[in-house]
């Protein structure tokens, strides 16, 4: 049989109670979902990533150079003349145009693989807000609406995470086992 403080020490916070002199009660069981575990989040946290994803990768061809061969990562990386000029009026002549629209198109090609694997997620989010943010304060503030979506599901996947199907997912619970 158990005794009290090996019980708390083996059960510290299972029981809604806590603190010193709380009574803890047996571990709820089953144990409770862990946060961003649910099958909800698995198929919503697949949606928005894979709808962002998609968005990323195509507005980064779309602002490429055509590739010649699809080996030459530098190919993938090469700015169309038009994004360089606009790169030059986004960050208002203060950066390089050159190495502004080369950053933007890295940016966008490893968000929309991070997202694609589902790795990095949290953060990934936290750029697709962050970008939301800049695209509706200097580019286009017309395009508000539009802004407001990516930046809401940007907010989503940085709060709640990947979900079930993703290597943060995998990760975190590989951390858990050691």
């Amino acid at each position: 049989m158990l005794s009290q403080e090996r019980f708390r020490a083996l059960f510290a916070g299972a029981g809604e109670a806590s603190g010193p002199g709380a009574v803890l009660g047996p571990p709820v069981c089953p144990p409770r979902r862990r946060h961003g575990g649910t099958p909800i989040d698995l198929v919503v946290g697949l949606a928005i990533r894979a709808a962002l994803a998609v968005q990323f990768f195509s507005w980064a061809r779309a602002n490429a150079q055509p590739v010649g061969d699809p080996f030459d990562w530098q190919a993938w990386l090469a700015p169309d003349p038009g994004l360089t000029q606009a790169a030059s009026v986004w960050t208002l002549g203060r950066v390089d145009p050159q190495l502004a629209a080369l950053v933007l198109l890295a940016a966008a090609m490893l968000i929309g693989l991070s997202l694609s694997a589902g790795f990095l997620t949290r953060l990934a989010g936290l750029f697709v807000v962050l970008g939301a943010i800049w695209h509706v304060s200097f580019v286009l503030p017309g395009a508000w609406p539009q802004t407001l979506a990516y930046g809401a599901l940007g907010l989503y996947l940085a709060l709640r995470g990947a979900g079930p199907a993703s290597l943060d997912w995998a990760l975190a619970r590989l951390s858990r086992m050691a």
